[in-house]
């Protein structure tokens, strides 16, 4: 039996633009960091760490689901696969944010997929392909950073009236599982206060910014009604900057997207960059 630990990429990388150079990026400052160590080995379609359990890396970063090794046991500590996996973690968590998912079963915190699909996709490192070309808008846009690449900004989704749910986000085409869908700098941020306090600072940052973002804000769902619009309005829309954070950020598309119990689309802070990412974590079918 013995214990794993490794991290999980929620959710996969996507064969598009963007996350093919961040990928390419990524694997650059891998090789670099290990290029005098023995024990790393990079091989035509992966990298392999030739500790504990031979984690690996592959060269196509829409192929990798997880790295990890068991971390218990003779050979793991021989070979101290620990010290590789928390460092290739941190690496990783610095080119992708929240969408690397650390994990340790030792302490009850498991990985997101099943080791069934990720044994799938270790048979995938092999053969090497090319990516896939559709003749639709999501073909164009997969993988986009709209911040980064805002000369070939066409998405995927378009704003509708959505009954009994104000306005909100809706798919143009097909959209596969891990396509990055949109990315977006906050119309302004908010630190939590005293539910009091957060009314009147609220009152004050608005009188701040433009008209037509206080008109924006104002036109967002508000679930509650009565007392205090501005702080129920922003509770209602806001996302968190970061797991945890106390500050909120209000954005002009994504705090279109309608909250589900089944969600089709995972966020994603980028603290460094200042800005909020959507991506696709299941098939999300046209309207």
């Amino acid at each position: 039996m013995g214990i794993d630990e490794g991290f999980d990429m929620v959710p996969p990388l996507s064969k598009g633009v963007a996350d093919r150079r961040d990928w390419d990026q990524f694997i650059a400052v891998i090789m670099d960091h290990y290029k005098d160590d023995p024990k790393v080995e990079v091989r035509p379609n992966y990298i392999f760490f030739n500790a504990g359990e031979g984690p690996i890396l592959p060269s196509e970063g829409y192929k990798l689901l997880r790295f990890s090794s068991k971390i218990s046991g003779s050979t793991a500590h021989r070979t101290g696969v620990e010290a590789y996996l928390f460092t290739v973690t941190r690496l990783a968590k610095q080119h992708f944010g929240s969408r690397v998912q650390h994990w340790n079963d030792g302490v009850e915190v498991y990985g997101t997929y099943s080791w069934d699909e990720v044994n799938d996709s270790f048979g995938t490192y092999e053969q090497p392909d090319k990516p896939e070309v559709h003749p639709t808008d999501a073909s164009v846009t997969t993988g986009l950073n709209p911040i980064k690449e805002s000369t070939r900004d066409i998405r995927v989704f378009e704003i509708k009236d959505i009954t009994g749910k104000g306005k909100g986000l809706v798919a143009r085409c097909d959209i596969s599982k891990g396509l990055q869908i949109l990315c977006e700098k906050p119309l302004f941020t908010a630190r939590s206060t005293q539910f009091n306090d957060i009314e009147s600072m609220l009152a004050r940052k608005l009188g701040t910014l433009p008209k037509d973002v206080q008109r924006q804000f104002l036109s967002f769902h508000n679930h509650s009604t009565g007392k205090n619009p501005f702080t129920n309005t922003f509770k209602t829309n806001a996302l968190p900057c970061g797991v945890g954070s106390a500050v909120g950020a209000i954005y002009p598309t994504i705090c279109r997207i309608n909250h589900s119990c089944f969600p089709n689309a995972h966020n994603s802070w980028d603290d460094d960059a200042g800005h909020e990412t959507i991506y696709a974590i299941r098939p999300i079918k046209s309207g």
